[in-house]
């Protein structure tokens, strides 16, 4: 009988529990979706903790800050710097408190999850008073270059009507103290704006931050904002990337906001 060789089983050389090398190919396969999936998910985090604590993207979508601020401006909002002068604050990092004349971004009082945009007037211990439009701290009229009116009649003190309250004084307002830990905000467009008129003082809490600059401004219609199903908004959308060159305002990419 002739003799043969017996057949070499490479796997017989493994000894019992010893773990199977995958190939190289494969190998170097899943390390490159390793590392999509870690840089993804830092990325995701990094972001999160961006817009939540250093800077955020607003949209403005009413005129009560005109002429300073435009309807459809977007705007890149400093969340840190505000925060850390009222919050206990980190070490060799910018701090800003609230003074007169600042814009600050904050949450609507009657509805939190709505950002609103107005300036600083009146801060606490002061006494606020509107006199034909005139805003007086202390019992002194205050220079606001920063102000229009497009309204040129002065209401008197009687009661008026006004989305948020039916009793209110557009013109003529106070006199008030305005206690600790809370805010007077109007808009520069006073007779289109509502504020601390008509909803009342800001608390400080609510503050989210300060505008920085204007990283993109379209030319929005004065309704938009209120467009809320799905065909309206799709519409909007489709809108604005087809008029994307004409109805952005080059000139006010990155103007910076005061």
């Amino acid at each position: 009988m002739e003799n043969r060789a017996p057949i070499e089983n490479p796997s017989s050389e493994l000894e019992i529990g010893e773990e199977v090398e995958p190939p190289e190919d494969e190998q170097q396969e899943y390390g490159i979706l390793r590392e999509y999936l870690v840089t993804i998910v830092v990325c995701t985090i990094f972001a999160l903790f961006v817009t939540t604590y250093v800077v955020h993207p607003m949209t403005v979508p009413t005129p009560s800050m005109e002429p300073t601020i435009l309807v459809g401006d977007r705007l890149l909002i400093d969340k840190f710097t505000i925060r850390n002068g009222f919050q206990a604050g980190l070490p060799i990092t910018p701090i800003h408190s609230v003074e007169r004349g600042d814009i600050v971004v904050f949450k609507f009082p009657r509805q939190p999850e709505v950002l609103y945009v107005k300036r600083a007037i009146g801060l606490p211990g002061e006494r606020v008073e509107i006199k034909d439009k005139i805003v007086h701290i202390d019992g002194n009229p205050i220079d606001e270059p920063y102000k229009v009116h497009s309204d040129d009649y002065s209401y008197s003190d009687r009661v008026q009507f006004h989305m948020f309250s039916g009793d209110f004084k557009r013109d003529n307002y106070g006199p008030i103290i305005i206690p600790e830990g809370s805010y007077f905000v109007m808009g520069d467009n006073r007779d289109d704006s509502a504020d601390s008129r008509y909803f009342g003082l800001l608390p400080l809490q609510n503050i989210v931050g300060s505008p920085l600059f204007v990283f993109w401004s379209y030319e929005d219609e004065s309704d938009a904002y209120l467009k809320s199903s799905l065909p309206e908004i799709l519409g909007l959308y489709a809108e604005r990337a087809f008029y994307f060159l004409s109805r952005t305002r080059w000139s006010r990419m990155g103007h910076v906001v005061r």
